[in-house]
């Protein structure tokens, strides 16, 4: 008895030592964000920070950008760009500054009023009295710097597919999408980028009440064929009346002067040759629906980003 309890301990010793070691094991969906003075000391190091997914099994060479809207944090919209993410997307939810809301802006008697907040906040340029955003700070630009450092520091994730030359975004494999600010900010990058899809959820918004009419920017002919470009409305939005945004995205030219959007809510019917969505489903927000944790909305949303 003594001397089997001595040599037990040696015996399962012996039998640990020969177990074969198992490989790490790696998520199928990578999470991490990146600081944007990580990306160019020019930017505060208190910002929020970049919300980043890749999927370490599944690649469809595309990019979806999410731009988020007034006052969000970029994990704001994790459910969605993690969705994005399982169907084999790279994912970038960017941090922007978005302390302005683009509706704040509608009693305003600029007729370009819009097209200047959006040209700011987009692309740097300094003709917007709403917003102080240099060419660093604009969309474009952080997002440009983001793919930089990500190619850079995450080389065998192929993030570098997605620049051309390097440094310059290659918008055919990128899916720009955004929420409320953010859904303006990727119609109006499309204006003058053939992107290769526009996902536009709550917005945009920029409709005037002093014109009584949409934004002037929005029914300016861009270069991205509106057959790729999708709105996803709430019938109740309570920031923006549907009746506002459903004048802007026919305004864009995603339905005619006469037709409405299509409802969604059940996922039945006829709605694959469709552009613009309306849904109805009861939440403690509307305008944060469109992206909200809802069962129906994930077989909607890979409709939307084209894997169905």
């Amino acid at each position: 008895m003594y001397k089997l309890a001595f040599t037990l301990p040696i015996i399962l010793f012996i039998f640990a030592s020969c177990k074969k070691e198992e490989p790490p094991v790696v998520d199928e969906i990578a999470r991490y964000t990146v600081a944007p003075n990580a990306t160019d000391n020019g930017y505060d190091s208190g910002e929020k920070e970049h919300l980043i997914f890749y999927n370490n099994d599944l690649n469809a060479n595309k990019l979806l950008l999410f731009i988020g809207g007034t006052y969000s944090k970029p994990e704001t919209y994790e459910t969605f760009c993690k969705h994005a993410a399982e169907l084999g997307c790279h994912v970038i939810s960017i941090s922007y500054p978005n302390n302005v809301a683009a509706a704040s802006l509608k009693e305003s008697a600029d007729l370009y009023a819009f097209d200047n907040y959006r040209d700011e906040l987009c692309f740097g340029n300094p003709v917007s009295d709403a917003v102080a955003v240099d060419e660093l700070n604009c969309v474009v630009t952080r997002s440009k710097k983001l793919l930089m450092h990500l190619s850079a520091h995450y080389p065998t994730q192929d993030w570098g597919q997605y620049l051309i030359d390097g440094n310059a975004p290659d918008w055919s494999k990128i899916m720009v999408a955004g929420h409320s600010q953010g859904s303006g900010h990727a119609c109006y990058i499309a204006k003058s980028n053939v992107v290769n899809r526009v996902l536009m959820f709550s917005g945009p918004n920029d409709y005037s009440t002093h014109f009584d009419a949409p934004g002037n920017w929005l029914s300016m002919t861009g270069v991205t064929p509106t057959s790729s470009q999708y709105a996803f409305l709430h019938i109740n939005d309570e920031v923006v009346p549907y009746e506002r945004q459903l004048a802007n995205i026919r305004a864009i030219g995603l339905i005619g002067a006469a037709d409405s959007t299509t409802l969604m809510d059940n996922l039945t019917g006829a709605y694959e040759s469709e552009n613009a969505f309306h849904t109805a489903i009861s939440a403690i927000s509307e305008h944060g629906s469109t992206l909200g944790g809802n069962w129906r909305l994930p077989n909607f949303w890979t409709y939307l980003l084209g894997e169905n």
